[in-house]
């Protein structure tokens, strides 16, 4: 990794003590947050979508914003003591603006009126939360996406196709406009999944595109069931730019680069083979790919991610394999960091880590000495072991 940035995530697997850990280039801990939280009852024994944290963020202060899955944002100081909590069906990403303010992704079912229907859509959301976690805003995904004729279409036809093939959809029409995580995993527990046609899995508050394709405070999403990236804008309640359907698999962590076009994760789940593909939003043209050599030796179906570093070199996430992954734009892996967790209580995960985030390092300057319980847990339950492949 370069030497200008940290690396943070949570892996999934620190049930019922959630974990983050900054690490530098070599998997050195720098720092760490624990706070249980929110935290499902073991008891209960969760799935392990609604166990520990599902995604971290850092502010420019030092506080970590950590998602309960479909429950709650947390906002953490340094020394892991709670600042706020807000109660919202919080899921997969967020982001914070410059005043302070997050977006992050809620759900909550409403039913959606369409030839055949009606559907009951485990509905996305674009919730903001003042700088004090109160909720101030919230806009459905839905109703941005179905502004445009095509998109709507792909909505409702997965809704029809689902509904065709799941024995008793219309059973679950009373949990319309209820939330919370106990209505959230009966949706997503139903065989064939037929409310969960969006899971939204990324959001980024992003600049101004150079040619004027989006507005400043725009929105970019990855849907991950319809192969989409879009750039909305819930203040216009439109969709400024939209691409992926029959291009993309299963996508995570689009984000827009300067210079003005887009860098994804394609899952590949239809292919088993993932890559990284950045794309000209005002020509739809793949203008860089990035596939591993074997193609089959970078797959990861679920979570992970891709974010350009400030060297230009690209951070991979190997989420279900615990790898970061660097690589130059000429396609040569240049660093590996492999990421375990000691499982606990918290049993085996989906993946070892969501997905990592390149931080910079002198952020690190805002954070005291590392001590405590989040120290420990980390030293104790998380190994980062460094491979080396060639040097910048």
């Amino acid at each position: 990794m370069t030497d200008e940035v940290l690396l943070l995530y949570s892996p999934s697997a620190s049930y019922p003590e959630p974990v983050a850990c900054l690490t530098d280039r070599d998997g050195r801990l720098v720092h760490a947050w624990s706070n249980a939280t929110g935290q499902p009852d073991p008891v209960d024994d969760p799935p392990s979508y609604l166990r520990g944290w599902n995604h971290v963020e850092l502010g420019p202060d030092g506080s970590l914003y950590a998602i309960v899955p479909l429950h709650a944002v947390l906002k953490l100081r340094p020394d892991s003591s709670l600042a706020w909590s807000a109660p919202v069906p919080a899921h997969h990403d967020l982001d914070v603006a410059a005043d302070g303010r997050v977006h992050v992704l809620t759900e909550q079912p409403r039913l959606i009126p369409a030839p055949g229907g009606p559907y009951l859509l485990l509905d996305n959301q674009i919730t903001v939360l003042e700088a004090g976690g109160r909720p101030v805003e919230q806009h459905s995904l839905y109703d941005l996406l179905a502004t445009v004729d095509h998109l709507r279409g792909l909505v409702h036809d997965e809704l029809a196709r689902r509904a065709r093939a799941t024995v008793g959809c219309a059973d679950l029409h009373r949990l319309a406009g209820r939330r919370g995580r106990e209505v959230s995993r009966a949706l997503r527990d139903q065989p064939g999944s037929p409310c969960d046609v969006l899971h939204a899995n990324t959001l980024e508050i992003v600049p101004a595109h150079p040619a004027g394709l989006w507005d400043d405070g725009d929105v970019l999403v990855a849907v991950r069931e319809l192969d989409l990236i879009a750039v909305v804008s819930p203040r216009a309640g439109a969709v400024r730019w939209w691409w992926g359907p029959g291009e993309l698999s299963g996508p995570h962590q689009p984000s827009a680069l300067p210079g003005g076009s887009v860098l994804v994760f394609d899952n590949g789940r239809a292919a088993r083979r993932s890559r990284v593909l950045e794309i000209d939003p005002a020509t739809g043209e793949i203008v860089f790919t990035y596939v591993a050599d074997p193609p089959a030796a970078l797959f990861t179906e679920l979570a992970g991610g891709c974010q350009q570093l400030p060297s230009g070199t690209l951070l991979v996430t190997d989420a279900q394999h615990g790898r970061a992954i660097e690589i130059s734009r000429d396609g040569s892996t240049l660093r590996e960091l492999h990421i375990r967790t000691n499982h606990t209580a918290g049993g085996n995960s989906r993946c070892d880590i969501y997905r990592l985030a390149a931080i910079p390092a002198r952020t690190a300057a805002r954070l005291a000495t590392p001590a405590g319980r989040a120290w420990q847990l980390a030293t104790t339950r998380v190994r980062c072991q460094p491979e080396v492949r060639s040097s910048q």
